[in-house]
C-alpha cells in the first residue's frame, strides 16, 4: 500500500512537473522575464557558434593543431609571427566592432542584427582553408632571417620560410576571425540582456551551456571515429579530406542554428523606452577603465589562455600512443568523457551559485584548477594519468560560464554610474587589452618549450615523436599553465559585487526607467508595477541604496498614482 502511495506521488510530481513546464512555456515563471520557449530558442540558437567553433578549434594558428604542423608545416617561430601579426589585427578590429555594436540602433535589437550575416561569413571562409592546394605549400614567397637566440634553443642564425598557402590560410582566418567575433559577441550580448535577474541569467548560462554544446559535442565524437577508420590510411588526424568534408558541413547546420535566434529571442535593457545608443570609442574605454571588476574580468581571460595550455591531449592523442586503435579509443575520451566534465559543472553551476555566489564558486573553481594542474606537472611523464588530471581540470573550467554572468551584472553596474550600455565596448576594449598582453605572453610558449630541448624553429611534430623531447614539452608547457593558472585565480579575490548588491543596482535602474518613460510621456503600466515593488522593499528592508534613489526623484508618487488609469479595477 505504501509503495503503491509512493507511486503514485511520483506520478503526481511528474504529472505536476509537466503541467508546469505547459504552463510556462509561453509565459514566464513568477519574479523571472523569460518564458520557456525563448529559454530554449535562445539555447539552441547559442549552438550555432558551437558548431562553427569547430571550424575555428581545427585551423587555429598555433603549434597543438593537427592542419597547421602536418599541412601547412607550422613551427613554433612561423606561429608566434603570425599571431604577433594576428594581434596587430585584432587591435585595429576592436574598435571597429564596439563601433558597430554599441552604436546599434536596429529595430529588432541591438545586437540581433548582426547575427545571420557574421554566421555565414564564419562559416565560408573557415571552410575554404582546408580547401586551400597542397602545392601552395611549395610557392615559396618570403623569408624572415632569425638571428641565433641561445635562450629561446636557437644556436645559430636561420631563416623562417613562408609559402602562399599558410598566408592565404591566414588571411582567410583573419577574415573569419572578424566574423566569429562580430557573431560570439553579438550572442554575449543578447545573453547579458536577455534578463534582469541574476538567478535567471545562471540559470539560463548553465542549460544553454548544456544543450548549445550537444551539435558540436556529436561532431567531435564523429571526428574521431572518421580519424581512426576512413582517414587512418591518409594520416588520420592529419588528413586534409577529412577537414574538407566536415567544414562545410559544420557552416551550414552552424548557420541554420542562428536562425533560433534571429526568430526567437527578445532582447531587454533596463532603459527607457526612448534610449538611443551613441558612445565614442575613447567615451566607452574612458569609462570602463574606471570600473576594476572590469580589470578583474581582463586580467583572468588574458592569462586564461595560459592557464589552457594545461590541455595537451592533442598531442597526447596524436604521438603518446602507437596504434591508430589507440588513438582513436583516447580520441574518443577527450571528445566524450571530457566534454561531460565541462557538463557536469554547467549542471550543477546555478545550484552551486546559490549556494555560495558568484565570487566563491568562481575562487573554488580557479584554486581547483592551480592544484590539477601541479598534478599534471608532477605526472608528466604519464600520459594517461595526465588525460586523468585533465577530467578534473576540465571539470573546474567549466565553471568558465560564471564569467559571463558577472559581466552582465558589471554592466547594470557600469550603467547605473554611466547612463551607458557598454556592451560591444567591453568586450572589445578587453580585446584590445588582452591583446597587448598577449604580444607578451605569446612569446612565453617557444621559450619554455626551449627549456625543454625544442628550438624556435624546429618543426614541433618531429619533435614529439621523440619521447624524450615530449616529456619536456609536456613539463614545460604544463608548467607554463600552471603560472598562469595561480596568476588567473588572483582577481576574483578582490571582487565584491555580491547578489544583493546587485538586485538593488537593478531596482535603481528600474526606477531611472520609470521616471524617464514619465517624463517622455512613454510610461508602461510595467513600469509602475515595477516600481511598486521597489518601493515596498526598500521600505520594508530599510535599503539605502534604494531609498536614496527614491528620494532624487519628486515624481514617484505621482507615477504611483497613475496606476488606476493604467489598470482600472
Amino acid at each position: 500500500m505504501e509503495n503503491s502511495e509512493s507511486k503514485e506521488t511520483l506520478k503526481e510530481k511528474i504529472v505536476n512537473g509537466i503541467g508546469k513546464f505547459k504552463s510556462h512555456w509561453n509565459k514566464p515563471p513568477e519574479g523571472y522575464q523569460v518564458a520557456y520557449k525563448e529559454f530554449a530558442a535562445f539555447a539552441a540558437g547559442c549552438g550555432s557558434p558551437n558548431m562553427l567553433g569547430v571550424l575555428t578549434q581545427y585551423t587555429t594558428i598555433a603549434t597543438s593543431v593537427h592542419l597547421m604542423i602536418s599541412y601547412f608545416k607550422m613551427s613554433t617561430g612561423m606561429a608566434w609571427i603570425l599571431t604577433i601579426l594576428a594581434s596587430v589585427i585584432a587591435i585595429i578590429r576592436s574598435p571597429i566592432l564596439s563601433m558597430m555594436i554599441d552604436n546599434s540602433n536596429g529595430k529588432s535589437g541591438k545586437f540581433k542584427p548582426f547575427l545571420l550575416w557574421s554566421a555565414i561569413g564564419t562559416a565560408v571562409t573557415f571552410s575554404f582553408v582546408p580547401y586551400i592546394p597542397s602545392s601552395w605549400m611549395d610557392i615559396h614567397l618570403f623569408s624572415i632571417p632569425l638571428p641565433a637566440i641561445p635562450i629561446m634553443g636557437v644556436y645559430e642564425a636561420s631563416t623562417i620560410d613562408f609559402n602562399l598557402g599558410i598566408l592565404l590560410a591566414f588571411i582567410l582566418i583573419q577574415i573569419g576571425q572578424f566574423f566569429i567575433t562580430l557573431l560570439n559577441q553579438s550572442i554575449a550580448g543578447i545573453e547579458q540582456t536577455i534578463s534582469s535577474v541574476a538567478q535567471e541569467r545562471a540559470n539560463i548560462g548553465s542549460i544553454k551551456g548544456l544543450v548549445s554544446g550537444l551539435p558540436s559535442s556529436v561532431v567531435n565524437i564523429i571526428l574521431p571515429i572518421l580519424a581512426g577508420t576512413l582517414f587512418a590510411k591518409q594520416g588520420g588526424w592529419n588528413a586534409v579530406n577529412m577537414y574538407r568534408v566536415a567544414f562545410p558541413i559544420c557552416g551550414v547546420i552552424g548557420v541554420l542554428l542562428v536562425l533560433f535566434l534571429v526568430k526567437g529571442v527578445e532582447e531587454r535593457t533596463v532603459v527607457k523606452q526612448e534610449y538611443v545608443a551613441s558612445v565614442k570609442f575613447s567615451e566607452g574605454m574612458r569609462l570602463l577603465s574606471k570600473s576594476k571588476y572590469f580589470w578583474i574580468i581582463t586580467i583572468f581571460n588574458a592569462f586564461n589562455a595560459i592557464r589552457n595550455l594545461a590541455n595537451i591531449t592533442t598531442w597526447i592523442t596524436q604521438y603518446s600512443f602507437a596504434s591508430d586503435t589507440a588513438k582513436t579509443v583516447i580520441g574518443l575520451y577527450c571528445s566524450t568523457i571530457l566534454m561531460n566534465a565541462i557538463a557536469v559543472a554547467l549542471l550543477v553551476g546555478p545550484f552551486l551559485i546559490k549556494k555560495m555566489g558568484k565570487r566563491n564558486l568562481m575562487i573554488l573553481s580557479c584554486v581547483g584548477y592551480v592544484i590539477m594542474i601541479a598534478l599534471q606537472v608532477v605526472f608528466h611523464k604519464n600520459p594517461v594519468l595526465i588525460l586523468v588530471v585533465s577530467f578534473f581540470e576540465q571539470f573546474f573550467g567549466g565553471f568558465y560560464f560564471l564569467t559571463g554572468i558577472m559581466t552582465s551584472d558589471i554592466m547594470d553596474e557600469i550603467q547605473m554610474k554611466t547612463g551607458k550600455r557598454l556592451e560591444g565596448f567591453w568586450q572589445n576594449y578587453m580585446a584590445i587589452v588582452t591583446t597587448v598582453i598577449g604580444v607578451f605572453t605569446g612569446m612565453l610558449t617557444p621559450l619554455f618549450l626551449s627549456f625543454g630541448g625544442v628550438g624556435f624553429s624546429d618543426d614541433i611534430s618531429l619533435a614529439l615523436q621523440s619521447p624524450e623531447l615530449r616529456n619536456n614539452i609536456f613539463f614545460y608547457q604544463s608548467l607554463l599553465a600552471l603560472i598562469g593558472a595561480v596568476i588567473v585565480a588572483i582577481p576574483f579575490f578582490f571582487y565584491d559585487l555580491t547578489e544583493d548588491k546587485h538586485a538593488n543596482i537593478v531596482r535603481v535602474l528600474r526606477i531611472r526607467a520609470a521616471v524617464d518613460n514619465y517624463n517622455d510621456n512613454m510610461l508602461q503600466s510595467e513600469d509602475i508595477s515595477y516600481l511598486r515593488e521597489i518601493v515596498d522593499y526598500a521600505n520594508e528592508a530599510n535599503e539605502q541604496m534604494v531609498l536614496d534613489e527614491l528620494a532624487k526623484h519628486d515624481c514617484i508618487d505621482n507615477i504611483l498614482a497613475t496606476e488606476i488609469s493604467l489598470n482600472p479595477q
